[in-house]
């Protein structure tokens, strides 16, 4: 009898711990997708607040247009703001678009994803700035994982290079940059590409673990942005 009391015991403690690490990772999970859900909706404030501020802004151009003596500094400025704040809005409208796919995919959307690649200059001239961006869409109460294998292909000289992102960044310690998300996940840093490396396009290999594991792959022609 004490020996089955105490099997009992056990066996009420194995339960309770599941169910106290299950709604745990529920409770996780509505927390990654509430935050989600709020950053979506400042973002789409902030895009409401500056459309409105660009129309503000073309009426006072028509305005100065028409006026008989137009201040032609005033004018400049106010055309280069607008010019700013058209690309923010863009910037901000691509950001709410983001978000969309994620919290609600189409039916196209899904799996894993190689959502962007960006590589931006920096002050130094030899230096890069990059950020990766992974995506999981409809499919995203469960966490993903695996690694991101990323290469730089170019010409160093004639001779055709393949480099790992790991050889030529200090933020990347592993071949493969290891990832595990619900939603989505940055990988970001800096790298220097070495003398006379004429770099022409980045490779992107996505390879996750367990039951259904999947490969991904996506090719980058390289573009470098300016320095923000």
């Amino acid at each position: 009898m004490e020996r089955f009391l105490r099997r009992s015991v056990f066996l009420l403690f194995l339960i309770v711990i599941v169910l106290a690490g299950f709604g745990y990772g529920q409770y996780q999970g509505w927390e990654e997708r509430r935050s989600a859900v709020i950053e979506r909706d400042e973002l789409r404030e902030t895009l409401t607040e500056l459309e409105k501020e660009n129309e503000t802004l073309r009426q006072k151009v028509a305005v100065l247009s028409r006026g008989n003596q137009i201040d032609q500094k005033t004018y400049a400025e106010v055309r280069n703001t607008i010019t700013d704040l058209n690309a923010r809005i863009a910037q901000l409208e691509n950001e709410v678009t983001f978000y969309k796919r994620v919290m609600a995919p189409s039916s196209e959307d899904k799996g894993l994803r190689v959502e962007s690649w960006t590589v931006a200059k920096t002050l130094n001239p030899s230096r890069f700035s990059f950020k990766l961006v992974l995506t999981q869409v409809a499919d995203n109460n469960n966490y993903i994982e695996g690694r991101a294998l990323v290469s730089i292909v170019g010409l160093q000289g004639t001779t055709r290079r393949v480099l790992p992102l790991r050889d030529l960044s200090s933020d990347v310690k592993d071949l493969g940059v290891r990832f595990r998300f619900r939603f989505f996940q940055n990988v970001s840093g800096e790298m220097v590409l070495p003398k006379g490396f004429k770099p022409e396009k980045i490779e992107v290999i996505l390879q996750s673990t367990g039951r259904k594991a999947m490969r991904v792959e996506k090719n980058y022609e390289w573009s470098v942005q300016e320095a923000v």
